[in-house]
């Protein structure tokens, strides 16, 4: 499955690399091979983009963008109508990769926008921790940029991706820096905003920040896939934001944190996935193998589609012995059994307190699966908001580079299920004690979440 750091790893890799793909523009033709190209891949290797929406309506999405498209246009205005296209599927996974070489001489210049902010319900706004630095209000409502409504531009950047809205909301936000500079928006940033009075002022910020310090701003731990500590006395907190590293490191971090644990004598362990878009699914397993010696599963079941590009894809990687290279071309490979199995990962540092999972918007991918099975087999009590993936959906990614414009594009190939194996199921994993977060608390940086998991320990 694909996962969000991989993305930010592999823009932030190409900030160093020379680019070896640089072009002025993409003629309108070339364009237009390249959507069709684009298409045409998605047909053969993915089992179902549209899921619930009609094939008709995605046509005519596809000509309505088409029809947009002018002579010739910049690579950045390509990723962003590619991002239109693939935004109208239901698949998150489909999408312009993250790594654009074609990009990567401009992810050097200081032309980004330095803040964070926030988005809530459509709009944007300045919380705490960019007010101190920006000299701008806590709660000022960001009105434009650079002469650009964000009433206009926030939506448009929320439906770059498919699938549930809040997860597309939330990656909006912390990739807000990026879709600006896709959208002409670079420094100097000329800002109109309103006060929390209603005032209406008027300020610049006249210089920007490379890419990898302005993403720094709006995730300020992206380059710590885990980290421990212990809140008052009383929880062990792991901050799990990636699935992503080496298993073994990953191994033995949990295994000292459970020791400090119980040395400790403390009963209640939080394991925070809300910043946590995936990667492989065994950091999961380990994680689990220090909690419980019951059966479970991460995933109930899978739809895979065979097609001979993701054998080539499958060679091209390396894996010639996989059991997919021996199916049928256009057949549906069926996968699971939707029983729960032993881990394949023992440890005898067992942990027998109490166990919580703060979830949320971002929790996506194999973050999710971890989730899914964790709520179906009560291995925790699951708090915090629905996560951003249903349990329901696709995996399997497979990327490719289109002929023209040489941007590249990921999509997935195939359908999984969650650990209920109610194939008809269309919701995320719901917390067992919902905690939503508001306007407010998002601007003061409030975990209610934690805070409600620390008021239940006595």
């Amino acid at each position: 499955m694909k996962h969000f750091k991989r993305i930010l790893q592999t823009l932030l890799f190409l900030v160093s690399f020379q680019n070896l793909f640089s072009q002025n523009s993409i003629s309108r033709a070339k364009a237009f091979e390249d959507i069709d190209y684009y298409n045409k891949m998605i047909s053969e290797v993915h089992l179902n983009p549209l899921v619930n929406k009609d094939q008709k309506d995605y046509l005519l999405q596809v000509e309505t963008l088409k029809q947009r498209v002018k002579d010739s246009l910049s690579p950045e205005d390509f990723i962003i109508l590619l991002y239109k296209l693939s935004g109208f599927l239901e698949d998150t996974h489909s999408s312009p990769c993250g790594s654009q070489p074609i990009l990567s001489e401009e992810l050097k210049k200081e032309q980004f926008f330095p803040y964070a902010l926030i988005i809530d319900k459509h709009n944007l706004y300045v919380p705490k921790t960019s007010a101190s630095a920006w000299g701008i209000p806590i709660g000022a409502h960001i009105i434009s940029i650079n002469s650009v409504l964000m009433s206009r531009m926030v939506p448009e950047m929320e439906r770059y991706y498919g699938g549930r809205s809040s997860f597309s909301t939330d990656i909006a936000q912390k990739l807000f820096c990026y879709f600006l500079f896709l959208n002409a928006i670079k420094a100097p940033f000329e800002i109109d905003y309103t006060d929390v009075s209603g005032k209406s002022i008027h300020t610049t910020i006249t210089s920007g920040l490379s890419f990898k310090r302005a993403i720094q701003a709006s995730l300020p731990n992206y380059e710590s896939n885990w980290d421990f500590k212990i809140v008052e006395n009383k929880l062990a907190y792991f901050n799990f934001r990636s699935m992503s590293g080496d298993l073994e490191v990953f191994n033995k971090f949990i295994d000292s944190c459970i020791t400090v644990t119980k040395s400790n004598n403390i009963q209640d362990i939080a394991i925070d996935v809300r910043e946590n878009g995936g990667g492989n699914s065994q950091f999961g397993d380990v994680f689990l193998s220090y909690l419980t010696t019951k059966k479970y599963s991460l995933m109930g079941g899978r739809q895979w589609k065979v097609s001979a590009l993701y054998k080539d894809y499958l060679r091209s990687k390396g894996d010639t012995l996989h059991t997919y290279l021996g199916k049928a071309n256009g057949s549906i490979w069926e996968l699971g059994d939707c029983n729960p199995r032993e881990n394949d990962f023992k440890s005898k540092n067992l942990f027998a307190g109490n166990v919580y999972l703060l979830t949320g918007a971002f929790t996506f991918s194999s973050a999710n699966m971890f989730s899914d099975g964790i709520k179906n087999y009560k291995l925790a009590t699951v708090v915090g908001e629905p996560t951003g993936e249903n349990t329901n959906d696709f995996g399997e990614v497979y990327d490719f580079v289109l002929p023209n414009s040489k941007i590249r594009m990921q999509t997935t190939t195939s359908f999984d299920f969650g650990t209920d194996c109610n194939k008809n199921s269309r919701t995320p994993v719901l917390p067992d004690k919902l905690i939503e977060n508001n306007l407010n608390t998002k601007l003061y940086a409030r975990d209610l979440a934690l805070e409600y998991i620390l008021g239940q320990i006595k």
